[in-house]
């Protein structure tokens, strides 16, 4: 059932005195601001009074006024020092809104005192408390959202997300990097044939493989279907590692079933990143060569790989056979 009551309806009635406070307009920001006209009604205005009561009172002024001016004085020096006071012990409450500021703009998890036991300390380890399991939460759920179920490897967000980095990265330092874009052949005929459990065994078969035989710091991602990106960030033996990925597939058949393997064959294509280009030109460079690649895994069934560099200009679908690495 939604509520119809305001938010901040019922809170506000147990701050009728601040609400007030908080509408004058010295004090609308200053939460000092309010405890010192706290303290200056409860001790000042009573000294005032009493003070003007003995000038009305008595005619003795000159006896009066040495004694008044010391009360005067004590007063106000205890007046500033209990502002000092409140102003240290407000800092729980300044710490720990820095703190939730500070998380939610820069995510930075606080390290408030959590051994406190009076409000002011149960605050902050309330604080402390409640955004370490924001943190994990959100950490758990961008794991999740950026993770493909099947596979364990990143998805089309997360891919998405580090190609733009990757992107980024080499505006930024002038240094290109690589994308693969590998697609498994025949993919429908397996699910025909097999089945779609048997679809779902090669794809994850095919992202351990991928993951296995990359370098730390390159990345793997599920890009949809059967297809998969490979980011290799500026490898410079490139060749050996496409080939080593590409030998490491015709050498480990896949177990669709209990007892029953097959040998599943993919078609590559890799590019460098061409400088202004953008993340949209490295992919469509990486499935131009993908697709040159599946024209020669077509005729022999088998792994191939493709360079968009070797390419030249020719279309995709030209009948001109281009220079490809195989296995």
């Amino acid at each position: 059932m939604i509520s119809k009551v305001r938010p901040g309806l019922k809170a506000l009635e147990r701050m009728a005195v601040y609400r007030q406070l908080a509408e004058l307009g010295p004090l609308r920001e200053s939460y000092a601001g309010k405890f010192a006209l706290a303290a200056f009604v409860g001790v000042l205005v009573p000294l005032a009074t009493f003070i003007v009561y003995l000038l009305l009172s008595r005619t003795d002024w000159e006896q009066m006024y040495p004694a008044l001016a010391a009360l005067v004085l004590a007063c106000f020096a205890g007046y500033l020092g209990m502002m000092w006071a409140l102003r240290e012990l407000l800092m729980p409450i300044e710490l720990t809104a820095e703190a939730l500021r500070s998380y939610i703009d820069n995510r930075k998890l606080p390290d408030l005192p959590v051994h406190f036991h009076d409000r002011a300390g149960k605050l902050m380890e309330g604080t402390q408390y409640t955004l370490s399991q924001l943190h994990e939460t959100i950490n758990r759920l961008e794991r999740v959202s950026d993770t493909d179920d099947l596979t364990g490897i990143y998805n089309r967000r997360a891919g998405d997300k580090r190609l733009g980095e990757e992107v980024a990265r080499a505006e930024r330092d002038l240094q290109s990097f690589q994308l693969a874009f590998f697609d498994i052949n025949d993919f429908k005929a397996i699910n025909d044939r097999h089945g779609h459990s048997a679809g779902d065994a090669c794809i994850s078969h095919i992202a351990a493989l991928l993951q296995l035989n990359t370098r730390r710091g390159d990345w793997v991602a599920r890009w949809g279907g059967d297809e998969f990106v490979v980011g290799l960030h500026r490898n410079r033996a490139l060749k050996m590692v496409m080939e080593r990925i590409i030998k490491a597939i015709a050498a480990s058949p896949c177990e669709i079933a209990p007892g029953l393997e097959l040998r599943v064959a993919v078609s590559c294509g890799v590019a460098d990143y061409r400088f202004g280009s953008g993340a949209a030109g490295v992919l469509a460079d990486a499935d131009k060569a993908m697709y040159a690649a599946k024209q020669f895994s077509r005729a022999d069934g088998r792994s191939h790989v493709a360079y968009r560099h070797e390419l030249g200009e020719m279309a995709p679908d030209s009948d001109e056979r281009v220079p490809v690495t195989a296995d």
